[in-house]
């Protein structure tokens, strides 16, 4: 678990993202969720739901080779300094990794970490 601070933009922006059904949609961002691991500080752009809690879109050093493509993290919802914290364990395989029918949006640019996530969900189990 890392601290971490939310910037919000001052105003939602939306970016052009390729989706899981390779079409290019807008995914509305409404600031970046700062944090330092190893010294560096990373910044995701995250969406925001209707009660405040955050959600992005990421890859890693092991998206498609030893878990999904990409993932989603949920950090919450940030207190009123705008700080919460940063858990890999929670993040989660997106609706499109369970069925073709989901449309799922990839991460927009930017939050491709350059270190490898062996937390949360990885993978589907093989039947």
């Amino acid at each position: 678990m890392l601290p971490g601070v939310f910037r919000p933009y001052d105003r939602d922006r939306t970016v052009a993202v390729e989706n899981a059904d390779g079409r290019t949609r807008g995914l509305g961002v409404a600031g970046e969720l700062a944090f330092v691991k190893d010294g560096e500080e990373y910044a995701l752009r995250v969406s925001a739901e209707a009660d405040g809690s955050l959600w992005a879109v990421i890859a890693d050093g092991t998206s498609g080779v030893s878990s999904y493509r990409f993932r989603f993290l949920k950090p919450g919802v940030p207190d009123a300094e705008g700080r919460l914290t940063v858990d890999f364990n929670r993040a989660l395989l997106p609706p499109c990794a369970f069925a073709e029918h989901f449309i799922c949006p990839f991460p927009p640019p930017g939050n491709r970490l350059p270190f490898d996530v062996p937390a949360g969900e990885r993978n589907l189990l093989a039947r």
